[in-house]
């Protein structure tokens, strides 16, 4: 059974209410994600209704928290890939959390991870406007 890790992008949809995005999170077994994109999430809150449906939705999630060893395959992501392709700390965080629990990442901004050639990538479509 394949695991997914969901991208902000992906969860963003679906607050703002993407019919495709909710079909895609009411099929998985478990909705999962990086403490990173809680924090980014809760960052992209516009007032005080946004900021408690964000809290009731994230009591449904798995948030994966960013461990030692995630903060150390980030740093080496970054070591890696900064310079040749401008991989960004929160992607690399997010990227490590993924690779630390064998998720394939399911994200609209696959130019992001690309370079990162042990990472399973899903593309996030993102059909409606």
């Amino acid at each position: 059974m394949q695991m997914y890790l969901l991208d902000t992008s992906v969860l963003v949809d679906y607050l703002r209410k993407k019919s495709n995005a909710a079909s895609f999170l009411n099929s998985l077994d478990r909705i999962t994600l990086s403490l990173v994109s809680a924090g980014e999430l809760y960052q992209g809150a516009r007032n005080r209704l946004e900021l408690r449906a964000l809290d009731q939705f994230l009591k449904l999630c798995t948030i994966e928290p960013v461990t030692p060893a995630i903060s150390f395959e980030a740093l080496e992501l970054l070591r890696t890939h900064t310079l040749s392709a401008g991989l960004l700390i929160l992607d690399a965080l997010i990227a490590a959390t993924a690779l630390s629990h064998g998720y394939t990442l399911v994200t609209a901004n696959q130019k992001h991870f690309r370079m990162i050639k042990k990472l399973s990538l899903a593309p996030w479509p993102r059909l409606e406007k």
